[in-house]
């Protein structure tokens, strides 16, 4: 499963140092039985919630778990908790793993499947949503080349986002 986190921060002089504290809150999330990868984005263009956090997860219960209850969720930011804003947390099935987006790459997400995509030959994995927020029925994903993206970029709007990726996808210890 993929669970995904969307928002934008909203203090500007603060963003460096909430960005080096997420990229902690990734080790601390990868250390919860069920997490297995973690990997954070960017949109390249202006959208409602540009960062993005993908994980992929073993199930829907790992978000019941004790481990989960004490290490993630809304309580986990502690004070960056008020400046994250246009929060969403959706579970989806369809994959069982989220691709690793390499720094050359973009992640092009697709929150109404469109046929626009489809006319330029890139699958999308079809996620539905399995949990959570609910704030997004279905979705496609699919990673780009930097070859792709030019092609594609023109089609981007509120449904149809472009991510860069602000670390490696990471994984959990074995």
């Amino acid at each position: 499963m993929i669970y995904c986190v969307e928002l934008a921060f909203s203090e500007p002089a603060r963003e460096a140092q909430w960005n080096d504290w997420y990229s902690e809150h990734l080790d601390i999330l990868l250390s919860v039985p069920g997490f297995s990868t973690a990997q954070r984005f960017v949109s390249v263009a202006p959208c409602r919630a540009p960062y993005l956090a993908a994980y992929s997860v073993a199930s829907g219960a790992v978000f019941e778990s004790a481990p989960y209850q004490q290490r993630g969720g809304r309580g986990s930011p502690g004070a960056w908790a008020p400046l994250m804003v246009n929060w969403d947390r959706n579970l989806f099935d369809g994959l069982t793993q989220m691709p690793d987006v390499k720094w050359d790459q973009y992640l092009v997400v697709v929150d109404r499947p469109s046929n626009e995509i489809a006319n330029f030959s890139v699958k999308l994995h079809l996620l539905n949503c399995a949990g959570l927020d609910r704030t997004v029925p279905s979705r496609g994903i699919a990673v780009l080349s930097a070859d792709d993206y030019p092609v594609l970029a023109s089609l981007a709007n509120e449904h149809i986002r472009f991510y860069k990726a602000l670390t490696p996808q990471l994984r959990a210890l074995a």
